[in-house]
């Protein structure tokens, strides 16, 4: 019986040599191959946080106008949109109906953090007709994060279509803005 203990515990004793676990030096050397691949993926990843911001904020304000469209023509009741504080970082766009009594929709900068956001309509207030939902003034609202490219939603008041371009040419994409 001892003997057989004895080429038990020599099994294991072989088993653990070839069982080791990783220095220091090696984990030292993985951390560091790890914290660099990280360094280089980090500036595409808030390349990618941005891109979807703008994209999102697109989405956002091209949904607002469509509502405004739709629900001018199925209330029977013209739909104004309002910008607030156009040109500055906490602007903010709201449909509602002409008497005020009832707000639509709002996309503001509360989400969306350091976004430009201007009008090219020449009024801060876009009347949807509560006959064809078509906009009184032509125009669209542009934004940007600072220092890019800028994107632009417009609202033709031949059609009443209603896009997304990139104003500088094809960008998040998005083709680039009609010449008018």
């Amino acid at each position: 019986m001892a003997r057989g203990n004895s080429s038990y515990f020599h099994y294991i004793h072989f088993i653990a040599k070839r069982q080791r676990g990783f220095t220091l030096l090696e984990l030292v050397i993985a951390v560091s191959v790890m914290s660099i691949l990280i360094a280089m993926a980090a500036p595409s990843f808030s390349q990618l946080i941005e891109t979807n911001k703008i994209k999102r904020l697109a989405t956002e304000i091209e949904w607002l106008l469509v509502q405004a469209k739709s629900e001018a023509v199925m209330r029977g009741e013209n739909i104004q949109v309002v910008i607030d504080d156009a040109g500055t970082l906490t602007w903010s766009i709201i449909s509602k109906t002409t008497s005020g009594a009832v707000t639509l929709a709002e996309v503001s900068s509360e989400n969306f953090s350091n976004i430009e956001l201007d009008k090219t309509f020449i009024s801060a207030i876009v009347v949807f007709d509560k006959l064809n939902g078509k906009p009184n003034i032509p125009g669209g609202y542009q934004f940007n994060i600072p220092q890019k490219n800028k994107v632009k939603v417009a609202v033709n008041t031949m059609t009443g279509r209603i896009y997304s371009c990139g104003v500088d040419g094809a960008i998040y994409g998005y083709k680039e803005c009609y010449k008018q």
